[in-house]
């Protein structure tokens, strides 16, 4: 299984390859609709089949990705399922445009090509979803877009120290930051979702990721503070980590007994000086 997963991998480089070929294909059945671009015709063939083998090949690695099993959730389904319609849907067109009768069929390829950019971006997005959350395009978006899409308002700024969530507002954001990428509902490495409450409490593979009041028992503690060229390290295959003043506000959470849904100053556990000026720093609060 290993060399199928090593294969596997390789999927996030060749997809951008049936991509950059859709489009060109989209370009070129335009161009070749108008006299003075007529000769470009001749190329569609060519690209509509180079489009389907790299198509049928990257969902081929795709598979194999998967076979990992770290990738859960309606995202990575709805990928999984567009991309392989994708390929199947051009390596027909490919065939029909490939063959003897592409002349009856030439009112088709030009629709085709428009249905293949919209595929492959749906099958994007999808995609997108599992590397950086599904809330990923419109974090920023509007009120009115957030709404649509059944996303509560997004937090207010905090103003003062005492207001500011330890979840919330600190905590969460930072893991959401640095983990999201591969423990979100969508892609579970190791079963652990770290984008939520609920699925830090919940753990993982490795058992609890985080026990209140316990830090040297908490498996996210140990990962974050192991060196850095540790396999074990977190975040793991080069990502930006945790910095140092991050990993002491994770410490001083946890001990805390990992305090949501309240505000900072009802916390019994206060912060020291020195924890509470690292907090003031990560929510860009002046000091004070």
């Amino acid at each position: 299984m290993d060399l199928i997963y090593f294969l596997g991998r390789f999927h996030v480089l060749v997809l951008h390859i049936p991509l950059g070929i859709i489009v060109a294909l989209l370009v070129l059945e335009l161009l070749a609709r108008k006299d003075k671009y007529r000769h470009l015709e001749a190329a569609s063939p060519f690209l509509w089949v180079a489009a389907a083998v790299s198509a049928i090949f990257t969902v081929a690695l795709g598979y194999m990705h998967f076979a990992e099993g770290a990738f859960d959730g309606p995202s990575a389904a709805q990928h999984r399922t567009f991309g392989t319609a994708l390929a199947i849907i051009l390596t027909v067109v490919a065939l029909l445009r490939a063959s003897p009768y592409a002349k009856n069929y030439m009112p088709v390829f030009l629709p085709a090509s428009v249905l293949m950019v919209l595929l492959a971006s749906i099958t994007g997005h999808f995609g997108g979803n599992m590397t950086h959350g599904s809330t990923y395009l419109i974090e920023y978006a509007p009120q009115p877009i957030r709404s649509l899409m059944g996303l509560p308002p997004r937090r207010p700024p905090v103003e003062s120290l005492g207001a500011a969530d330890p979840w919330h507002d600190l905590v969460g954001p930072m893991l959401d930051t640095r983990c999201s990428s591969c423990h979100n509902e969508d892609k579970r490495e190791a079963e652990l979702v770290l984008t939520s409450y609920e699925g830090i409490l919940e753990g993982g593979e490795t058992g609890d990721a985080v026990v209140a009041g316990r830090p040297q028992f908490s498996e996210l503690y140990r990962r974050i503070t192991l060196e850095p060229d540790d396999e074990a390290f977190m975040p793991a295959e080069g990502k930006t980590p945790l910095t140092a003043a991050q990993v002491e506000i994770i410490r001083w959470w946890i001990e805390a007994g990992l305090p949501a849904d309240t505000t900072l100053d009802q916390v019994e556990m206060q912060p020291d000086a020195e924890v509470e000026g690292m907090i003031r720093a990560e929510l860009g609060l002046s000091g004070g």
